[in-house]
């Protein structure tokens, strides 16, 4: 069971994975990953000022033993370093990675979930450009189907490239298969981004 919860916040905290990262160690909140279709309608600011767009899709997280990234949980269980691919709105084929850290849901002495938090995350488009992101800890709560599941939200905090003043926000949910916590889907990705 302490090996499932492990891989199952491992897994949660993968797809968070749009933090901001730098060549020392560093805390970031976690953050998410999706594919995303492109849609039409877009909000166009001034000159020289973002544009506002749809940001919508899924991502699929895996545990990567080798990427190494080089961030600390602190008091929470670390899971592992995540990779996940995956396709999103303006971004079109990405990966995503981070390091994901846990820490056990028990309510009335029972242990219900998992709280994720994700270290070093970020997400990486085709191109090289990247998006960073600051998402909160979010919870993943047992269910009768077999699976972790909960909404994540992260808030865009600039990137690389076309995405360097990158602005807005997105939401997810985040499904952990108990069967296999070494993988975790973030589907019904829904928001908006600026750049």
């Amino acid at each position: 069971m302490k090996n499932s919860f492990l891989y199952i916040a491992a897994i949660s905290i993968i797809a968070v994975s749009c933090s901001k990262r730098s060549a020392t160690n560093h805390t970031t909140s976690p953050t998410t990953e999706t594919i995303i279709t492109e849609d039409a309608s877009l909000t166009t600011g001034s000159a020289g000022k973002s544009t506002s767009r749809p940001f919508k899709g899924s991502l699929t997280y895996q545990l990567n033993t080798s990427l190494g990234l080089p961030c600390n949980c602190g008091p929470l269980i670390p899971l592992g370093d995540f990779e996940g691919t995956g396709t999103v709105t303006h971004m079109g084929l990405l990966k995503a990675k981070n390091k994901t850290c846990a820490a056990p849901i028990i309510v009335n002495g029972n242990y219900v979930g998992n709280r994720i938090t994700a270290q070093c995350a970020s997400f990486t488009a085709a191109n090289g450009d990247q998006i960073f992101c600051n998402i909160p800890p979010y919870d993943l709560y047992f269910t009768a189907q077999g699976v972790a599941t909960g909404t994540l939200e992260a808030e865009f905090t600039g990137g690389t490239g076309r995405f360097a003043n990158a602005t807005g926000s997105f939401t997810g949910t985040m499904t952990v298969p108990l069967s296999n916590p070494n993988t975790a889907v973030l589907s019904n990705i829904n928001g908006t981004i600026g750049y």
